[in-house]
């Protein structure tokens, strides 16, 4: 669970589903700035961010890694374009989840049966809404700190 950053361009960028404001890839490969390759197996991405994750896009691309996926959730393009985005979806998911699991476990307790569900979901959804919101945040971050950089030309030397 982390951020990252892979400057360079989109060579093949393959959707699964839309699905209201997440798009789901199959892949997506990238040429970095140094001529390796790179590809990200199925990501996802908010539809704001997604219309920017194109074949022949070059720039900055943040990354991140989540419990059970990863994804895309800003570019800054070489052409000066930018959007940043993280998708709350999996986030408000994992709320729901706890708090459910919360509700089941007040009717259980009223009528003196314990609830395993109740149980299950509590465990897993309020821990699993605060690694999601943290790796959010870290998202967030890493996008406006990395506010007034670019990616260089693949004519301009690097230090520039």
């Amino acid at each position: 669970m982390g951020v990252s950053v892979v400057d360079g361009t989109i060579e093949e960028a393959v959707l699964k589903k839309a699905r209201s404001n997440l798009r789901i890839y199959q892949y997506i490969k990238f040429r970095q700035l140094d001529g390796e390759t790179m590809t990200i197996a199925k990501p996802i991405a908010d539809a704001s961010v997604a219309e920017l994750l194109t074949p022949g896009t070059s720039g900055r691309f943040y990354l991140f890694t989540q419990i059970d996926h990863r994804g895309i959730h800003g570019v800054r393009t070489s052409d000066g374009r930018e959007v940043g985005k993280f998708s709350k979806t999996h986030e408000l998911g994992m709320l729901v989840v706890g708090i459910l699991g919360l509700i089941m476990l007040m009717v259980s307790f009223a009528i003196d049966r314990i609830n395993g569900w109740g149980i299950l979901c509590v465990l897993l959804g309020f821990p699993g809404y605060v690694l999601y919101r943290s790796t959010r945040s870290s998202a967030e971050r890493q996008f406006a700190s990395d506010g007034n950089r670019r990616m260089p030309l693949a004519a301009e030397p690097a230090g520039i």
